[in-house]
């Protein structure tokens, strides 16, 4: 009886007429299996949630909110744990849709529990004052008993025990073993571009192993993108699945990729989050507008509409103070430009973004038969080819040697047209540095007996030896002087703290004054994320590579040191840009191993 007396208390769950395939109207307690059963049912007829207007309305799912789930839903079909890394826009709802969805999965479930973690204090009141809100007006017949309701935890259950036993916890971001000891299904990481950075590693590492590895648990981390590299950057870019939102027939609709960088053990899947997909972001015109070229190339490129390029143009000067770079960190467009817009590469960034835009696949992709050196086309081919070998040209292939090792970085070579300085093929992957020598040895073969210009320390001189021994010497060689030692030449490039920003600066020049040459997108990738450290030295953000970059500024510094290249220069008297080098040419004879004399 008791029962049946709440239930008439509640108006917000009167029978109603459900659309089937036979329209018919339900009992109360079908209509609470069905709206229990969806969580986006559930937060339309009991969620209520607050408006930018302060009115509160129900939790009506808006069109990110709803792809956003659906994706959810894809990675479960998949047969995946559902794992996310958002890369989002100011306002888009994000949080309030895991706000809710916790909420559900704890308040409908027994022993299941949940927590919210923000970078600020007044964040994390901010999520929990909205989980209390859903508490407070969630409907009697589904509002699960509290046993407690404080500031940091929401528990569902009566004081004898026989209750959900669940519970909904929130913190901040403070240290690194926080909440190291509880058992945690739904784990929500807000804004973790914003994590003290030398926290936000460790921290994470000791609350996912709270999570345990099963399909009814979830891990989200959300963020808006705040410079190149850190946990939340790195992270991102990791994932081994990809989701991206975009727009179609006017409408939003998200598409899945593979990473093929990425580990393929990697559960995680990003998801990139433009603003032009949040159906607000628009503006009516008040009068006729005159676009900027950019302003026309975005709306292009991303199928903008008039309203759209309004909005964002009001926002950049009333909500980014004017600052475009700002705009471009808060409301990005693409991934990329979510993170360089207040970085500090070296290399500048919007130029690599406008290079990242117009990069054109290669033509071709190949693998090579290490024994025999054929070579085979595949579609998925490590060798990507943008042209193939013109038998006048001659050419130089840099390479930057790896390990080799499953976990560690990769080798990577490109081959450069001397005459032009086009990067015209390249390869990047995991092979053991005997192996990736003969890699290089059947590519130099394949394009005119190029030139070889290998980074020699650590493992490139198993590389060089192997290279060597079997007959190839057409290699790039430096005179080392060692007193009281007659001077010896030694193959390979070596870089050290002098040698690498001759290369780098190089480069850099280069792509300045649009003379670089590059068609790969991964090295374009690569160098948006290479950087001048606090202690001075140059490489990749931690946890990023520089592999490419250093194979590919290797080539092309060695590139203006040839004599074709002293040939062009000397006719424009610009003798003095060049240093003493030597280069072998072809040779007859075999070199002892070791591969140095």
């Amino acid at each position: 009886m008791k029962k049946t007396k709440r239930l008439k208390k509640a108006p917000e769950i009167e029978p109603v007429v459900l659309q089937q395939s036979e329209s018919k109207e339900i009992s109360i307690s079908e209509f609470l299996l069905e709206s229990i059963s969806s969580f986006s049912k559930y937060a339309e007829r009991f969620l209520k949630i607050q408006t930018m207007e302060g009115e509160l309305v129900p939790f009506e799912l808006n069109d990110i909110q709803r792809l956003v789930h659906n994706i959810i839903m894809d990675i479960k079909a998949k047969g995946r744990m559902v794992r996310l890394v958002i890369l989002k826009a100011r306002r888009e709802g994000i949080s309030t849709y895991f706000a809710g969805r916790y909420y559900y999965k704890t308040a409908t479930n027994k022993n299941r529990y949940a927590m919210l973690l923000t970078h600020e204090p007044e964040a994390t009141d901010f999520l929990f004052h909205m989980q209390k809100r859903f508490q407070q007006h969630v409907p009697d017949v589904v509002r699960p008993v509290e046993k407690y309701n404080n500031k940091r935890m929401l528990e569902f259950n009566n004081e004898r025990g026989t209750g959900l036993d669940s519970a909904i916890r929130v913190g901040t971001a403070g240290k690194e073993d926080l909440a190291s000891s509880q058992l945690i299904h739904y784990l929500h990481l807000s804004e973790l571009s914003k994590y003290p950075a030398h926290l936000a590693a460790p921290l994470l590492t000791s609350i996912f192993q709270c999570v345990p590895d099963h399909a009814d648990t979830e891990i989200v981390i959300e963020s808006t993108g705040k410079g190149i590299g850190g946990e939340f950057y790195n992270r991102f870019w990791n994932c081994r699945y990809r989701y991206e939102l975009y727009m179609e027939n006017g409408a939003p609709a998200f598409r899945a990729v593979v990473n093929p960088d990425a580990d393929e053990s990697n559960e995680f899947s990003s998801v990139f989050i433009p603003w032009f997909v949040f159906d607000k972001y628009k503006m009516p015109p008040k009068h006729k507008i005159e676009f900027t070229p950019a302003e026309v190339e975005l709306s292009s490129l991303y199928n903008l509409t008039v309203e759209q390029l309004v909005w964002r143009r009001w926002a950049i000067e009333n909500k980014c103070n004017g600052n475009l770079e700002l705009f471009n960190q808060e409301y990005p467009h693409n991934a990329v430009s979510a993170f360089i817009s207040t970085s500090d590469t070296i290399f500048p960034g919007e130029k690599l973004l406008q290079l990242i835009k117009a990069a054109q696949p290669p033509k071709a992709r190949y693998n090579v038969q290490i024994g025999t050196g054929n070579w085979i086309m595949h579609p998925e081919g490590r060798l990507k080819v943008w042209q193939e070998p013109i038998s006048s040209r001659d050419y130089i292939i840099s390479a930057d040697i790896a390990e080799g090792l499953a976990y560690g970085d990769f080798s990577s070579m490109d081959v450069i047209d001397i005459k032009t300085g086009f990067q015209v093929a390249t390869f990047h992957g995991k092979f053991s540095p005997d192996h990736f020598g003969l890699m290089l040895m059947w590519t130099a073969r394949r394009y005119n007996n190029a030139l070889l210009a290998i980074e020699r320390n650590n493992h490139g001189l198993t590389t060089i030896t192997t290279i060597a021994d079997r007959g190839y010497t057409r290699m790039y060689s430096e005179t080392v002087v060692e007193p009281p030692a007659r001077p010896r030449k030694r193959y390979g490039w070596l870089s050290t703290k002098t040698s690498k920003p001759l290369i780098i600066d190089n480069l850099s020049a280069e792509l300045r004054d649009s003379l670089h040459g590059i068609n790969d997108v991964d090295t374009l990738k690569e160098m948006l994320t290479y950087k001048q450290h606090a202690n001075g030295t140059m490489g990749a953000e931690e946890g990023m590579f520089d592999d490419r970059v250093m194979s590919y500024s290797i080539g092309k510094y060695i590139r203006t040191k040839l004599p074709y290249y002293r040939k062009i220069m000397l006719d424009l008297n610009k003798n003095s840009y060049y240093n003493s080098v030597n280069v072998n040419g072809l040779a007859s004879k075999r070199v002892p191993s070791g591969a140095w004399t």
